[in-house]
């Protein structure tokens, strides 16, 4: 309905388009909750001998219609969530193949705690970035490239000073407030 009454159109022109209207809202977010949420029930409650099959659908230089774009609006991130699940599924359940040795690898583990504040700040570095230019800037590959690398650099290490700030320190009080055994697996 938001998008719908916004006319809201998604392409690749203006990915920001009602950034505050749409993209930011926790309840435009409830799909992909929903679905992460039934991904850890499903995982937890057949202890990861399960495979489910999901797709994600994509868009690419097409014309939309009004009921359509409010469509595609509001389930895209929902689909992109079920593409994730799929993924967390089929790795956890041993059928992921090499992306499951990609995404194991210890190479990605120092990334993997930052990873989700850097989601978190990405768009703020992207934003103070791009209000500190003081002309408009006229994109060729190159160019894009280089400010993807830096933001993308400037939001990992920005995460990793919020991580070791907040994370670290309240993990290490939760492990001793409250040690727990880890649970170790006997493969057959």
């Amino acid at each position: 309905m938001i998008a719908y009454s916004n006319n809201h159109v998604p392409n690749e022109d203006d990915p920001m388009a009602l950034f505050d209207k749409i993209y930011d809202k926790p309840w435009t977010r409830l799909g992909p909750y929903i679905v992460g949420m039934s991904v850890g029930w499903i995982l937890f409650k057949t202890d990861c001998k399960r495979l489910l099959l999901f797709l994600v659908y994509g868009l690419y230089g097409s014309k939309l219609s009004p009921v359509f774009s409010a469509a595609y609006s509001s389930l895209s991130h929902t689909a992109w969530a079920i593409g994730l699940a799929w993924i967390v599924i089929a790795c956890s359940t041993g059928y992921g193949g090499y992306v499951t040795k990609i995404l194991s690898s210890s190479l990605l583990y120092p990334f993997s705690r930052v990873t989700y504040c850097a989601y978190l700040v990405h768009p703020i570095v992207i934003r103070i970035f791009t209000m500190k230019m003081e002309a408009p800037v006229h994109l060729g590959i190159e160019l894009v490239i280089v400010l993807y690398i830096g933001h993308l650099v400037m939001s990992y290490l920005v995460s990793f000073v919020i991580s070791l700030l907040f994370e670290a320190p309240i993990v290490s009080l939760l492990r001793i407030i409250s040690p727990t055994k880890r649970k170790t697996k006997i493969n057959n």
